[in-house]
């Protein structure tokens, strides 16, 4: 290799240290990233940090992340009631893109020649500062009542969000825990905190899982391990669909959840993984979480399936959840933990308090969730923690 060719393709005076893992060209230093003949890959990459971060935010009870998604959300409902065109926005939701030519704002509004709309930028912040003003002091994770602060005119919108599918454009990305990151040309070393956060993605598994010979003096049936396919295959199809957030409404979580598995729902047995994976495509196309349930609540429009991205997407995750004894156990302690909360939750009394929740899941399922039901699925669920735990000892 020249000297000429180690050289950075953009100051050409210092040798590279670089490589940039979208094109490949060889640079210096980040002002040399950032440059004009580089602006267009270095911007798509902060994008995709920014989407990537969005993605994988911690959701807590105050989170400001959780508040601005609401923003974004009821901002691109507004401004569709308004005439505006979301697509004439930045798709990134930032407030101040990146400039693409890096000079004078005022000079690159004279060059492109375009005129702005009067009052535009105003009626927005109005808009933004009328919803912060509704959502102030309240939880962002509690459904109903973040529902009831919304007007009738966003209340329709939002359900036309969900009839025409048009809701999941504006969610951000959901990269599962179970999924390992692809390879990249450039390795990053996590300092030791970045490090256990990437490991408590993840959830907790159960801490007082019951020995499996206490509980079963009989050798284990062989359907309980394609049974288990079924059961997290379910799994990830819920997980994926609430962007790993479905602890956030554990009640609609388990009601999809149940409705895709033929295991939880029925008590069916099955002698195949392939049989246990497919049955949960069938049961969303089915059942109410398909367009034939889903279209007589008006909750989806006919022909789209929210629960199931494809079956080689959901193929691709029950492998990858069935493939060590950890994804296992953690994805059995979460699905416990959704049933807990939801059983608690339905010692509520008040009928207007799940208003929210009657809409958006339990008027599409096709199980009563009563708390006969809920304990069942509780004692079968520590009943199959109990049958992976003791894995380790065969």
């Amino acid at each position: 290799m020249s000297e000429a060719e180690e050289k950075c393709h953009f100051c050409r005076e210092v040798p590279f240290k670089y490589t940039c893992p979208k094109c490949n060209a060889l640079y210096c230093s980040v002002g040399c990233y950032k440059s004009k003949e580089h602006l267009k890959c270095s911007e798509e990459f902060y994008k995709s940090c920014i989407q990537d971060e969005l993605s994988g935010a911690t959701v807590t009870q105050e989170s400001q992340e959780d508040v601005r998604k609401i923003y974004d959300i009821l901002k691109r409902m507004r401004e569709t009631d308004n005439g505006f065109c979301p697509q004439d926005f930045d798709n990134d939701g930032l407030e101040n893109p990146l400039d693409s030519d890096g000079g004078d704002e005022g000079e690159a509004e004279e060059d492109d020649g375009e005129e702005e709309i009067p009052g535009e930028e105003d009626l927005l912040e109005d808009v933004e500062e009328d919803i912060a003003a509704r959502l102030k002091g309240v939880d962002i994770n509690d459904a109903d009542e973040v529902w009831s602060r919304l007007t009738t005119e966003e209340q329709e919108e939002f359900q036309k969000l969900i009839t025409n599918g048009d809701i999941m454009k504006l969610m951000p990305d959901y990269k599962p825990w179970w999924i390992k990151p692809k390879n990249s040309k450039i390795v990053v070393i996590p300092t030791p905190e970045e490090a256990a956060k990437k490991q408590s993605s993840a959830p907790e598994i159960y801490g007082n899982i019951a020995k499996f010979s206490d509980i079963c003096k009989k050798t284990p049936s062989p359907c309980l391990h394609f049974n288990l396919w079924n059961i997290l295959s379910a799994y990830a199809c819920v997980a994926r669909f609430f962007g790993g957030e479905q602890r956030t409404n554990a009640s609609e979580a388990v009601a999809h959840l149940v409705n895709l598995s033929a295991t939880l729902k029925y008590g069916t047995n099955f002698e195949d993984a392939e049989d246990a994976i497919v049955s949960v495509e069938m049961e969303a196309i089915t059942t109410g979480n398909g367009p034939a349930g889903a279209a007589a609540v008006g909750s989806a429009g006919a022909g789209a399936n929210f629960l199931v991205e494809s079956r080689e997407q959901l193929q691709q995750d029950a492998r990858a959840l069935m493939a060590t004894k950890d994804h296992k156990l953690a994805a059995l302690s979460d699905v416990l933990h959704l049933l807990q909360q939801t059983k608690a939750m339905s010692r509520r009394k008040n009928p207007q308090e799940a208003e929210f929740q009657k809409l958006f899941a339990l008027a599409s399922g096709s199980v009563e969730l009563d708390r006969t039901k809920l304990a069942q699925l509780v004692r079968k669920i520590e009943f199959m923690l109990s049958y992976v735990a003791r894995e380790e000892v065969i």
